[in-house]
């Protein structure tokens, strides 16, 4: 092999390597809290969006979202829980991820309740306005 493909094969794996590292929109999620509730967010389409409210699944209780346009936003996996404390039982952040899909405006409501309690009131709620372009 000649000298110069070697430096062009070398120069391309770098090229290749260095692009391996770059991020995205979704490696940077928007994080919102309880502080955040009835605010208007804006996002871009693929963006990722993080709600993290306080609860505690050891109780029957968790977040999750009413039935809103799945075209805009939808849910990405489950819940994920960070515990406050090691402590068997402990309480902590409840976090749910969605992403943008299209452009769109859909409002975004969380309930925190029971899902086996139906006729029941949430316990908390937590809602916010998406804009997606």
């Amino acid at each position: 092999m000649s000298p110069t493909r070697r430096y062009l094969l070398a120069g391309l794996f770098l090229l290749l390597l260095s692009l391996a590292g770059c991020k995205t929109g979704t490696d940077n999620p928007l994080v919102l809290s309880e502080k955040d509730a009835g605010s208007t967010i804006n996002l871009t389409k693929g963006d990722t969006l993080v709600v993290a409210l306080d609860g505690n699944m050891t109780t029957g209780y968790n977040w999750e979202m009413l039935p809103q346009d799945p075209a805009v936003l939808q849910q990405v996996g489950a819940a994920e829980v960070t515990p406050d404390t090691t402590a068997l039982g402990a309480g902590g952040k409840i976090a749910l991820k969605f992403e943008a899909i299209q452009a769109g405006q859909a409002p975004l409501k969380l309930v925190y309740r029971r899902s086996f309690e139906k006729d029941v009131a949430p316990l908390n709620t937590f809602e916010l306005n998406v804009n997606v372009k």
